[in-house]
């Protein structure tokens, strides 16, 4: 039986220290995933990608990150 899609998937780009600062905020959530170089996903349950997500751009901040562009998506499949 396939799994059903994520409500919601969020990749960014981040690296060095941040990527690193990034990984440990977001570690206990089981969401995120390597989705290439320098890219990292989020994926699961909308509320909880939301929750990690900030967490992601929290410690992103206090890395010194000055910007971030983050794609959001919602398969059509999971939105019930």
């Amino acid at each position: 039986v396939p799994a059903a899609p994520a409500e919601l998937t969020a990749c960014f780009s981040v690296e060095g220290a941040a990527r690193e600062a990034v990984i440990a905020a977001v570690r206990d959530s089981g969401l995120a995933r390597d989705a290439g170089p320098g890219v990292l996903m989020l994926a699961g349950p909308r509320a909880s990608v939301l929750d990690a997500l900030g967490s992601a751009l929290d410690a992103a901040l206090r890395a010194g990150v000055r910007g971030l562009d983050v794609k959001l998506e919602a398969p059509t499949e999971s939105r019930g």
